[in-house]
C-alpha cells in the first residue's frame, strides 16, 4: 500500500548543542515523501522522504539565514535533503531499525533511524487510512561539510558536531 506523507501533518526536527550548555532546536516544515508499506512483510517496505533546506525555521530570522547560508545548510545549492531507504529490520510489531541513505549538503551518507509506528486511523474527510511513525537518530554535522564553528577563549566551540534528528510523520494512503 502506498502513502503519500502529509506535508501538513509532519515535520522534520533537529537539535544541536550551544556553548556546550544548551540545545537549539530547529525544523523543517515542507517534508514531502512516500511510503510503500507491505503490512504482511514489513521489511519489504521503504521509505523516501524529502525536506526542503529554505523551509528551516529556528524561531532567530539571522540564525535562519545563517544557517540556510553556505556555512551550514547551503540552501540556494541544495535545496532538498533527501532520504531513500535500503532496509528494514523489525525490533517488534511497532519499532524497527530503518536504515537508508541521507543526502545533505551535497554529501551522501548512510544513516539508520530507530522508528516508532504509532498507528492508524481512517481519515474523517476522505475516508482514506492514515498512518503514524516517529523516527529519530544522530548525525555528525562534519561528516555533512558542515564544519563551521567558532570557539570561545576558553576554548568552548559554539556550535556543537552532534546533531539530534526527530521527525513526526503522518502519511495518507494514496489510490493506486
Amino acid at each position: 500500500m502506498i502513502f503519500a506523507i502529509d506535508p501538513l501533518h509532519s515535520v522534520i526536527e533537529f537539535s544541536v548543542g550551544h556553548l556546550n550548555i544548551s540545545l537549539v532546536k530547529g525544523r523543517f516544515s515542507e517534508v514531502r515523501g512516500t511510503i510503500d508499506l507491505d503490512p504482511h512483510y514489513p521489511e519489504q517496505s521503504s521509505i523516501t522522504a524529502q525536506a526542503a533546506t529554505e523551509s528551516l525555521y529556528t524561531g532567530s530570522s539571522q540564525r535562519d539565514a545563517h544557517l540556510r547560508s553556505a556555512d551550514f545548510f547551503d540552501a540556494a545549492t541544495y535545496p532538498t535533503i533527501v532520504f531513500q531507504s535500503t532496509q528494514i529490520q523489525l525490533v517488534d510489531q511497532t519499532h524497527c531499525w530503518l536504515g537508508g541513505n541521507l543526502s545533505l549538503h551535497g554529501m551522501v551518507r548512510p544513516i539508520t533511524f530507530q522508528v516508532t509506528y504509532t498507528g492508524t486511523s481512517r481519515d474523517p474527510l476522505t475516508d482514506a487510512w492514515r498512518i503514524g511513525l516517529s523516527a529519530t537518530t544522530k548525525i555528525d554535522r562534519r561528516e555533512y561539510g558542515m564544519k563551521f564553528n567558532s570557539k570561545l577563549a576558553e576554548g568552548i566551540a559554539m556550535i556543537g558536531n552532534e546533531t539530534r534528528i526527530n521527525i513526526y510523520v503522518e502519511a495518507l494512503s494514496v489510490a493506486v
